[in-house]
């Protein structure tokens, strides 16, 4: 795709878009995916911005300097996105045609709500071929959700519209659909007659540093449950489309979604020891570690618990999907587990006779792994702006999977209410195992 192409991005100060944005936009201008007529507009509300203070230390910087402008306005003020139209006009007058407008907002979702606002009042929003880029959070509950949606959809219609969900495009994420699909192998099991359980973990060994304001408003459920989380879960579960149309894996995603119920007796949460002392909160309720059991009544996957566990200050900084197989008599059981990161790849673990005159059964690996065999991954954020420039939603969350996330979590709040003094305190550096396996009056 050569589309003529302008990228806006607000909040070009920030650090989303110093540390992750600008550094994946010039990788792909070395990649060359890039269109040839292609501009990238920095919005910020500092007049005394340069262009070299944006791209210090940015990756390939010098691939794209050229190509790039920083625009000082107040992004409160009317005229100034009047003034911004006229910018954008002059960009594209020499093209011969009007450019696709990416409007990447890299601000906090308080911030992006009058900015979605102005960008409606003032037209800008139904300029052909305009898409808009949002971060999450977004909301902070189903009705908060449902209003963000309404407020988006005042001035954008649904297909201009990306909500962005990085870990849908990590390499090894996409790499799921590509696992099932093309492996019949495991998709001719990928069942409840053949699977035991299925176990999706993320566990960080850093703690909330740097992000104290945040964490106090957010914790583990919102943070990474209700979009990570579900999301690898919708992956690995949901019905793939027929004929390998990926247009259709976002509906497929929500619907496998709407099957999803929580047990709330498996409802677990922690926080790790020295937390209060750090936001400076000694009666902070805030968790650190959930751990959730999801069933489905989906007809595949029926009576099979997903397990979905995350948590910081842990022993191990992992991602993982693992998916436990049925004994079928055996008295051991095969397990698969997809590694997301580090060490990205896949292993399955079976069974062999160990040499010698017993007959002793091994468990051992079979591996690949995604360095010994391929060059480096490409950032998820490059590949976000690649698929909006291609109109691609294959990577992005729909509306309809936002509402039935919150919906699950929700319920969890929920039951945390009802049960306030179900929050564990475990020690920095604690393995999930003994975090799950403690009592909150420990």
């Amino acid at each position: 795709m050569d589309t003529p192409t302008v990228l806006i991005i607000i909040g070009i100060t920030g650090d989303l878009s110093k540390r992750k944005l600008l550094p994946a936009i010039g990788d792909m201008a070395a990649a060359g995916v890039l269109p040839k007529q292609f501009r990238i507009i920095g919005i910020t509300r500092q007049h005394t911005v340069t262009l070299s203070s944006v791209l210090e230390g940015v990756r390939n910087a010098e691939l794209i300097r050229e190509n790039m402008t920083v625009f000082p306005m107040s992004l409160a003020d009317a005229a100034d996105y009047e003034r911004l139209r006229s910018h954008l006009h002059v960009i594209s007058q020499p093209w011969g045609e009007d450019a696709q407008l990416l409007w990447y907002l890299a601000v906090p979702p308080t911030t992006a709500w009058p900015i979605i606002e102005q960008l409606g009042r003032s037209g800008l929003s139904r300029l052909q071929n305009t898409k808009l880029l949002l971060e999450k959070p977004f909301g902070i509950d189903r009705a908060s959700a449902e209003e963000l949606i309404a407020h988006v959809e005042r001035s954008f219609t649904t297909q201009q519209v990306y909500r962005i969900d990085h870990y849908l495009a990590k390499e090894t994420v996409q790499n799921i659909v590509v696992f099932r699909q093309d492996n019949s192998l495991f998709e001719r099991t990928w069942n409840r007659d053949a699977i035991e359980r299925i176990d999706i973990l993320a566990s960080e060994t850093i703690g909330i540093e740097g992000r104290v304001a945040f964490y106090e408003q957010t914790g583990a459920l919102r943070d990474l449950v209700q979009s990570h989380l579900l999301q690898l879960a919708a992956l690995t579960l949901m019905t793939l489309p027929p004929d390998g149309k990926l247009e259709r894996i976002p509906e497929a995603r929500r619907a496998l979604l709407g099957t999803l119920t929580v047990d709330l007796g498996s409802i677990k949460r922690g926080q790790y020891a020295d937390y209060r002392r750090t936001v400076a909160n000694p009666a902070s309720m805030v968790e650190t570690f959930v751990s959730l059991t999801l069933f489905s009544t989906d007809t595949r996957w029926q009576g099979v618990p997903i397990t979905l566990t995350t948590g910081k200050a842990l022993s191990e900084k992992k991602t993982d999907i693992v998916v436990t197989y049925r004994h079928n008599g055996a008295p051991q059981q095969n397990r698969l587990t997809l590694r997301l990161q580090p060490n990205e790849g896949v292993e399955l673990c079976f069974f062999a006779k160990r040499p010698g005159y017993d007959r002793t059964i091994e468990r051992v690996p079979l591996a690949f792994t995604y360095a010994d065999h391929f060059d480096a991954l490409p950032d998820a954020y490059g590949r976000v702006v690649l698929d909006a420039l291609r109109g691609d939603h294959t990577l992005f969350a729909s509306s309809g999977e936002v509402l039935e996330s919150w919906r699950i979590v929700d319920a969890v709040r929920k039951s945390w209410e009802l049960n306030a003094d179900t929050l564990m305190v475990y020690p920095r550096g604690a393995a999930p195992e003994q975090v799950l396996r403690k009592n909150p009056r420990d």
